[in-house]
Parts: C-alpha cells; sequence; structure tokens
C-alpha cells in the first residue's frame, strides 16, 4: 500500500482552464497524471471570477494548460496571487492559424491537433520517464481528431445552405474549414447587448440572404434571438461554442459531433 501512495504522489498534477482542453489532456495523460479542470462545470471564461480554491489548485499544480489569444485574460492575476514560482504553462494556440483575435480556436479539429500536439510536447519535457506513453496517446487521440475532420467535411459537402446567424461570433474557424460563411451575429462582443442598428442590420441581412433558421447557445439570454425569429419566422437551434462542458475524455468529440447533428438539421434542406 505504502508503494502504491507513493506511485500515485509522483504523477504530475495538470490544471487546465476550459472543457476543450480537459478532454485533450486526458486523453494524452490517461492514468499517469492527475488532471483537472480550473473553472467549474458551467462556467464560462469571458466573465469568471476567480475565488481562493482556485489560487489552492494553481499552488497545488506542476502544470497549468490554457488557450491562449486572449480567453483568459484573468489568469495573469490567479497566478500572480498564487505566488506559485515553478508552474510549467502551456500555451495551446501556438502554431495555430489565428483569425482576428478570436480564441475559440478548438472549434476546428484541425487547430484541436495542434493543440494536442502542444499538450503532448510540453509533457514530455517535463516527463521524458513516460515520453513514449504520452506521444502514442497523442497520436492515437489524433487518429481521432483527423477522423471527426473527415466525418464533419463529408456531411457539410452534402448541404445545400451554407451561410448562417449566430449569436455570437465563435464560429469562425468552423465555417472557415468547412466551407460556411457567417452572414451575421447578433451579439458583437460577449460584454454588451448590440444596437438597434445592428439588430437592424442584422434582420436586413437575414431577409436578404433568404435564412431561414438562427443559431444561439446554451447558457446565454436568448430573448433578442426569440424577438428575432418570431418577426422573421425563424427556426432557434443550439450551438454550443464549448466554453463550458462536462469533464470526460470523450466529451470534444461528443459535442463537436452533437454540433454537426444540428447543423445539418438547419442547413442540409432535409425536412425534421
Amino acid at each position: 500500500m505504502n508503494n502504491e501512495w507513493r506511485q500515485s504522489e509522483k504523477k504530475l498534477k495538470i490544471l487546465t482552464t476550459i472543457a476543450p482542453l480537459y478532454s485533450f489532456t486526458v486523453n494524452i495523460t490517461a492514468n499517469l497524471a492527475q488532471v483537472d479542470n480550473l473553472l467549474p462545470s458551467g462556467a464560462g471564461p469571458h466573465e469568471y471570477a476567480f475565488s481562493p480554491a482556485d489560487i489552492k489548485k494553481i499552488m497545488e499544480s506542476d502544470i497549468l494548460i490554457k488557450n491562449g489569444i486572449k480567453l483568459e485574460s484573468w489568469l495573469d492575476s490567479v497566478i500572480e496571487s498564487s505566488g506559485k514560482k515553478k508552474l510549467l504553462i502551456i500555451d495551446t494556440s501556438s502554431g495555430t492559424d489565428i483569425i482576428n483575435n478570436d480564441p475559440h480556436i478548438w472549434l476546428s479539429p484541425k487547430n484541436a491537433v495542434m493543440q494536442v500536439r502542444n499538450i503532448s510536447r510540453a509533457l514530455v519535457r517535463a516527463d521524458p520517464e513516460h515520453r513514449e506513453t504520452y506521444m502514442e496517446n497523442a497520436e492515437n487521440y489524433i487518429h481521432r481528431l483527423k477522423a471527426l475532420d473527415l466525418e464533419i467535411q463529408e456531411e457539410v459537402n452534402n448541404w445545400e445552405r451554407k451561410e448562417f446567424v449566430a449569436s455570437h461570433s465563435a464560429f469562425l474557424y468552423f465555417a472557415r474549414d468547412y466551407g460556411l460563411k457567417q452572414a451575421a451575429i447578433i451579439q458583437e462582443s460577449p460584454e454588451k447587448n448590440p444596437s438597434p442598428q445592428h439588430i437592424i442590420d442584422v434582420i436586413n441581412t437575414i431577409k436578404g440572404k433568404g435564412i431561414k433558421s438562427i443559431f444561439s447557445e446554451p447558457r446565454i439570454s436568448h430573448k433578442i434571438i426569440e424577438s428575432i425569429a418570431q418577426d422573421l419566422n425563424l427556426q432557434v437551434y443550439n450551438l454550443d461554442s464549448m466554453e463550458t462542458g462536462i469533464f470526460y475524455p470523450a466529451w470534444y468529440e461528443d459535442t463537436m459531433r452533437a454540433n454537426l447533428a444540428v447543423l445539418k438539421t438547419a442547413l442540409s434542406g432535409e425536412k425534421e
């Protein structure tokens, strides 16, 4: 029992900031590390207010894995407050092709592959004893992500419509990868309500392009979207930006496929 206890104490303690990064990391580490997520399920990274419990999590961690591109703008102050000196910070956005400082890079499986590679390389440096296992696990997971990418592309190729209107600008990477076009967004910034003129512009775009559906998101206010949908006789669908989620290994793949199913219903031209 003593030997088992000592072995478990040697595991790297890894902290991720958002649910997609948790999925990426646990698929690489399997049982070789203790992985936890800094933000609780249901807490979004834009508006998050950190607590003393978060400082404790950071103090107890060896590695912190973040998305980057200013998604976790509050993170530096949390780390500073923790006083943690020896903390390896992995910015998973390194090497990804950024669109207009949009942090939602994980919504592209191609970017997810790059994020997984960034994580696995850092883990190999931090824990070279388990190099082969990390690399093998990462390649197996990347194989699944590439299969997901191909599955999405083959599905989107069959869709009748390519333009969409979303609640906020989270899906630019997804659109770029698969030949879709974000025609308009309801909320220009997560921090403020849209102006009356912006809403008029959105309505004109919807009318001009003959758009029949609009994408909202779980966990956001639906009042403006519901009002526009009612006025223009639009169908409202929920599309998950995956800023929050549930912490299990297959969550990223499951949620991407759930989003694909929603998009198919809205854009393929097939009747429900």
